[in-house]
C-alpha cells in the first residue's frame, strides 16, 4: 500500500530554486577560475582542441611562429598568444 502526501509550495518556489542553483554554480566556477591562475596555459592537446585543429596542424602553426613556452621539454601555449597569432593572419 502506497501513501500519497501533498505539499503546498509557494508559486515562486521553482524560480527561487533555479536562481539559487545558478548563484551557487556561478560562485563555484568563479572560485575555481581564481584557484587556477594557469588556466590560460594549454598543453599541446588542449591547444589543438582550442583551435579545432589536429596535432600535426598545430605543429605547422608552431613552425610558422606561433609562440610556445618550453619548460623541461614540456610545450605550453598561452591562449592570448594563440589568439594574437591567429589574428595576425586575419585578412
Amino acid at each position: 500500500m502506497q501513501s500519497k502526501i501533498e505539499i503546498q509550495l509557494p508559486d515562486d518556489f521553482e524560480e527561487n530554486i533555479k536562481r539559487d542553483m545558478y548563484r551557487v554554480a556561478f560562485e563555484a566556477f568563479q572560485a575555481t577560475a581564481q584557484k587556477h591562475q594557469w588556466a590560460d596555459y594549454l598543453n599541446r592537446n588542449r591547444a589543438a582542441e582550442y583551435l579545432g585543429v589536429s596535432l600535426g596542424y598545430l605543429d605547422k602553426l608552431t613552425a610558422l611562429g606561433m609562440p610556445t613556452i618550453m619548460i623541461d621539454g614540456f610545450k605550453m601555449f598561452k591562449r592570448s598568444e594563440i589568439d594574437k597569432f591567429m589574428l595576425s593572419y586575419q585578412r
